[in-house]
């Protein structure tokens, strides 16, 4: 009798399993059955390394980027993937390795990507967005600035009113070019207008793969003007002017999707002390910003002007 009992009861167990089985199989196969299209936050300074949240600033990460475009690459569900960006810029590496991510999702997996503009997409935010098959921007929107930045100052003066006196010691005639100490020789001047003037040449010629246009005409606007998105669209920067959602539809449209199928959000994976607490420690400022030496530059955000292609050419040289 006792054991008859456990019989039954092992056997009960056994179909409450295999139901559980059965339901986790169907859940799997119907999730992955359920296609959609992807949107990637490209939001706030644009850095090497990962993408990070602080108090006073957002920084995207382009480890961070290439990371989540690795994952959705393999991801079946994801038909099409739209770029939504909110960016004055950043680091130049920073904004071409994004930039060549997204050339290299497209070509392993031949999906459509799109871009749609926010408020600003200026300089690394506009060459993130030379990636993407069609372009999206608010009448609005500040967007172009196709140009390089390099700043430094000089607080030598500064520091002899109060008595120091800096020293330095190189091996390497070009070794402290752009101290804060002491001014640029003519030959530091030269040789870092050259860099510049390297970086900016690749940017142009990238702008000019992705928009399919002349070299020539991008290389005529490509003096850190800022656009409207009107104005962008004038001028060939930009395909299509409308919204995130007129890009998502657009998207949908692409790839033969209902409107109503859904759209996922591409985002970093939180840590679970984040998950666990629901919300995220946020210095203020981001780490990135306050290891690496930034070279001073006031975006358009900051009302100061909005070529925002800031250059990390101390990190370079260091």
């Amino acid at each position: 009798m006792e054991r008859s009992r456990w019989r039954s009861c092992l056997g009960c167990l056994g179909i409450a399993v295999l139901v559980l089985v059965a339901l986790w199989v169907g859940l799997t196969i119907r999730s992955f059955s359920i296609v959609g299209v992807a949107v990637l936050p490209i939001e706030g300074v644009i850095q090497s390394g990962e993408s990070e949240s602080a108090l006073l600033m957002e920084t995207t990460g382009a480890r961070t980027v290439a990371r989540l475009l690795r994952t959705a690459a393999r991801d079946p569900r994801i038909k099409a993937l739209v770029v939504h960006i909110d960016s004055p810029g950043g680091s130049a590496a920073a904004a071409q390795e994004i930039y060549l991510s997204l050339r290299s999702f497209k070509d392993r997996t031949g999906r459509p990507v799109l871009a749609a503009m926010g408020d600003v997409a200026a300089s690394g935010g506009y060459y993130v967005a030379c990636a993407a098959d069609k372009i999206y921007a608010l009448p609005s929107t500040l967007t172009g600035s196709i140009g390089v930045i390099w700043q430094s100052v000089n607080v030598g003066r500064l520091l002899a009113n109060w008595g120091i006196k800096p020293e330095t010691l190189k091996a390497g005639r070009f070794k402290d070019a752009g101290s804060f100490f002491r001014s640029l020789t003519p030959q530091e001047r030269e040789l870092l207008q050259r860099m510049l003037d390297d970086v900016h040449e690749q940017f142009i010629a990238d702008v000019a793969k992705g928009r399919r246009l002349p070299i020539e005409k991008v290389r005529a606007i490509a003096d850190g003007r800022v656009l409207t998105g009107r104005q962008a669209k004038a001028l060939g920067l930009v395909d299509v002017l409308g919204t995130l959602e007129d890009a998502v539809r657009d998207a949908r449209q692409q790839v033969n999707l209902p409107d109503t199928a859904p759209v996922w959000t591409l985002q970093r994976r939180r840590s679970f002390l984040d998950r666990l607490m629901g919300t995220q420690f946020a210095p203020p400022l981001p780490k990135g910003i306050l290891t690496e030496p930034l070279l001073l530059h006031m975006d358009g955000r900051l009302g100061v002007g909005a070529s925002t292609l800031f250059w990390y050419g101390m990190t370079n040289l260091r």
